[in-house]
């Protein structure tokens, strides 16, 4: 048996398509590796507002998941229904990561692209693989931390 095998995530009523979801964040990671490629800055700034709109809740303006989705009606791709709570959490880690890396732009460029480079290597597992890293945080370090002050 592998940590693996013991992985919870939080749980939602709210479902998504996770193919839209897998190919959103593959357009990130696409963002992602041209900044960290190129030291850009619109690329990760455009990725660390795409994440921001995600994260406030107005999914429908994302620009990444707009043409995820109209890619997806258009191939006519099945929808995959997945629970939105992963989601959710592993956007708000690409945000903080996102939005590390361009606010560091400024001061520290080898910051930066640290910070892009983890976020790529997260959405790029999750995108390919669907290997979500956020549930493994959310497992490891969020849930202990709740449960060690008596938070359920």
């Amino acid at each position: 048996m592998s940590f693996l095998d013991n992985v919870i995530c939080p749980i939602s009523n709210i479902k998504v398509d996770n193919n839209v979801s897998r190919l959103t964040v593959f357009f990130n990671a696409v963002l992602l590796a041209l900044f960290v490629t190129t030291h850009i800055p619109y690329f990760v700034i455009l990725a660390a507002f795409d994440y921001s709109v995600r994260v406030a809740g107005y999914p429908q303006y994302s620009p990444m998941r707009w043409i995820a989705a109209k890619i997806a009606s258009g191939l006519k791709w099945s929808i995959a229904l997945k629970d939105q709570a992963p989601k959710a959490f592993a956007a708000r880690l690409g945000l903080l990561f996102s939005a590390g890396s361009a606010l560091f732009l400024f001061s520290s460029l080898p910051v930066s692209l640290i910070l892009a480079g983890i976020l790529l290597v997260f959405t790029t597992l999750d995108s390919v693989f669907d290997f979500c890293v956020g549930c493994l945080t959310y497992t490891y370090v969020v849930l202990p931390f709740y449960q060690w002050r008596g938070v359920r």
